[in-house]
């Protein structure tokens, strides 16, 4: 929009470091200067020039609001670094060209390079190129995505199923009318046509009333995700564009013509002299009366699956909501710093920095104690295969995996862990001096059984046990209390052993790599005296701005919050599948009683003779409510075995999107099969009831 865009001299060695901002930043941040090419900023500590504006909407790859040229802030470095960064490369492809052509020529140069350089390219000979939309919705994400779609498949099946069965009651107490119709000279097509007009005017009345609906669920749905804390890429939108209006309008004609055609035809074959001999008594033909229950049993087996479904969903998102992770998460305070090579160009001037920080906030009357950690938002610690000392691994499968955390002494202290054998740490802990750890009892038992850890030694490994690039032998100096070092997602081949090393050692790989401080860096304190830990985000920014007043704070919250970020893209799929669970549960409910109560009706002659003849009342409710469980018992029957079905063939897939429960829970499926039958036998009594105060008498002068 304004100024220019980067050259090949911004990305020489010892160019002036330049940005490029984008609109909102310019206009928030700046004011919209129009004179803003040319001036200075700093950008991780170090002084840069902005010569360029992007235009308003502009935030590729993702939601970036700065771009600065790579090798300004991360300078090539030599192969087998353990610094080394690793850039994401993206690129247009040539008009003509299609993936698989990408591909090969990307293998090819691997290939090239994992012969030029073997030491360290050797094992990477393939390349990969895939769309930018396949990076940011990956397998999960589209499977869930089409379950969603044959969630609202099947809410369409239910309504038109439940349409279907009101055309045919409607056809039954207008077969008089049809037959007149019909014998004055109508034709069959005729009458079709009458049915099916009928249906489409309902039908577009509900997709008038429906589109309008669908549009301001879209603003609620962009709004919501838009205000997450983890939003997708700016350039995924939420809208109804024109192919989705036309499928719907589409769909909705073919649902009233498919839900209309049948009862017309069946209505429509009706012997007119028969009819009006009948005296128009409106008795269902046998065809008519199996053809509506067995819609009835369809729309048990597509509701058993779509709630199977829905609340699979919802215990999912509830057990990922309801972890226990061992220490109170809404009691803490936590935010994320990065010290950049502009202020803090050593590990040494790091090591300084942070052990200011530590002793500040001792000294705060406000604070109970502090501590360091790696973890990247109290959420993603480091895992790493490991080998314990005197045991043989034979395959690469053989090495038990362990999650793994940088932290200071006082860690244990802030998050309530007891020390249940030895020692914390101190201050003279260096992998340079004796390499030490600590682990959690889950670790201990798993590992040791009822021994002491105390004094074993392990290290970390490659997945092939690689000694070149195995982690030095540490010594288990102390044994915790467990707590959850995972996040709320799942991690095969992970649970709940952990280890902690001190926070200026390399938690994973040899003590050879490069000098190790972190670099990035969680903050975690406790407040003194029950204060709540929401209102500590002031204090604890006016401690950082007193260690470092250009250094910014950002993800600052209690680790529950934090937790709740990553699981609120969750929350909004476990609504919309509770909302089709609803809808699916109220269609099929509407329709058994709208189909029981159109049966009474019907057979009310046949009662009244029965009760005129003698029959108690409660052999007609067992007559009623027999039908319906027949038809519940059916359905319940297939519709559970078809979501079973579903499960299995979806194996893993459907695995992977839920969380603490599996596809096949006996308690999901139990409560499906109790909350169908509850609300069907509500559906069914209430026209059973009715049948049985039909007055024998008054049915038998109707006609």
């Amino acid at each position: 929009m304004m100024g220019r865009d980067f050259t090949a001299g911004d990305n020489a060695s010892g160019a002036g470091k330049v940005a490029i901002i984008g609109y909102g930043t310019w206009q928030r941040d700046f004011g919209g200067t129009a004179d803003i090419i040319g001036k200075g900023v700093r950008i991780n500590g170090k002084p840069a020039t902005v010569v360029g504006v992007m235009p308003k909407g502009f935030a590729f790859p993702t939601n970036e609001e700065i771009w600065i040229p790579l090798y300004s802030e991360f300078p090539p470095r030599p192969r087998n670094d353990p610094a080394a960064n690793n850039p994401a490369m993206l690129g247009l492809l040539k008009t003509g060209v299609s993936l698989d052509q990408a591909n090969a020529e990307a293998t090819t140069i691997a290939k090239r390079f994992a012969a030029a350089y073997p030491d360290s390219n050797k094992q990477f000979n393939t390349g990969q190129v895939q769309r930018l939309l396949d990076t940011y919705t990956p397998r999960p994400l589209r499977g869930t995505l089409w379950t969603m779609l044959g969630f609202c498949v099947g809410v369409l099946l239910i309504s038109c199923v439940n349409v279907m069965n009101m055309q045919f009651a409607r056809a039954t107490l207008r077969a008089k009318e049809l037959a007149v119709r019909s014998s004055l000279g109508a034709s069959r097509m005729r009458l079709v046509g009458q049915m099916l007009t009928e249906s489409l005017l309902i039908a577009g009345i509900g997709a008038v009333v429906g589109i309008a609906l669908a549009y301001a669920s879209i603003d609620w749905l962009s709004a919501t995700v838009r205000n997450l804390e983890n939003p997708p890429p700016s350039w995924i939108t939420f809208d109804v564009d024109a192919r989705v209006l036309l499928i719907t309008v589409v769909s909705t004609v073919a649902a009233a013509v498919l839900s209309g055609l049948l009862p017309a035809l069946m209505s429509s074959r009706a012997n007119a002299v028969e009819v009006l001999r009948d005296g128009g008594r409106g008795n269902t033909s046998r065809a008519v009366s199996l053809v509506s229950r067995g819609l009835v049993v369809f729309q048990i087996v597509v509701t058993c699956v779509l709630l199977v479904g829905s609340l699979l969903q919802l215990r999912s998102i509830t057990a990922q909501q309801t972890i226990d992770y061992g220490y109170d998460t809404s009691a803490l305070i936590s935010a994320r710093m990065g010290l950049m090579e502009g202020d803090y160009p050593t590990p040494a001037s790091r090591r300084v920095f942070y052990d200011r920080v530590l002793r500040q906030f001792e000294s705060d009357s406000e604070f109970e104690s502090v501590a360091l950690s790696n973890r990247f938002r109290m959420v993603f610690s480091g895992s790493s295969p490991i080998e314990l000392e005197g045991r043989q691994y034979r395959a690469k499968g053989d090495r038990p995996r362990a999650n793994c955390e940088q932290v200071t002494g006082s860690f244990f202290s802030v998050t309530g862990q007891k020390l249940l054998e030895g020692r914390t740490f101190s201050a003279d802990d260096l992998d340079a001096r004796q390499p030490v750890a600590i682990v959690n009892a889950a670790f201990a038992k798993k590992h040791f059984g009822t021994e002491s850890a105390l004094g074993r030694r392990f290290r970390t490994a490659t997945p092939d046990g690689n000694p070149q690039q195995a982690g030095p032998w540490r010594t288990i100096v102390g044994v915790v209390t467990t707590v959850r070092m995972l996040g709320p997602f799942n991690q095969p081949g992970l649970d709940e052993t952990g280890f902690y090393v001190p926070f200026f050692s390399n938690p994973v790989g040899p003590i050879q790599a490069a000098p190790f401080a972190t670099q990035f860096t969680t903050i975690l304190a406790k407040p003194r005296g029950g204060q709540r830990a929401e209102a500590m985000a002031v204090p604890l920014r006016r401690q950082m701005t007193k260690a470092d007043p250009n250094l910014p704070l950002y993800f600052v919250g209690t680790p529950k919050v934090q937790i709740d970020g990553f699981v609120a893209q969750n929350r909004i799929v476990a609504t919309m599948f509770s909302i089709f669970g609803l809808v699916a549960m109220a269609l099929a409910s509407v329709g058994m009683y709208g189909v029981m109560s159109f049966s009474v009706n019907q057979r009310r002659q046949e009662f009244g003779v029965r009760m005129a003849l003698g029959a108690h009342y409660g052999r007609i409710l067992k007559m009623v409510l027999t039908q319906g469980a027949i038809q519940l018992a059916l359905g319940l029957f297939l519709g559970v075995g078809l979501a079973l079905g579903l499960a299995t063939l979806a194996g893993s897939g459907i695995q992977n999107i839920l969380f603490g429960v599996t596809a096949r829970d006996p308690l999901t499926y139990t409560v499906v099969v109790a909350l169908i039958t509850t609300v069907s036998l509500v559906a069914t009594l209430v026209p059973a009831r009715r049948a049985t105060r039909v007055d024998p008498m008054v049915a038998l002068r109707a006609e």
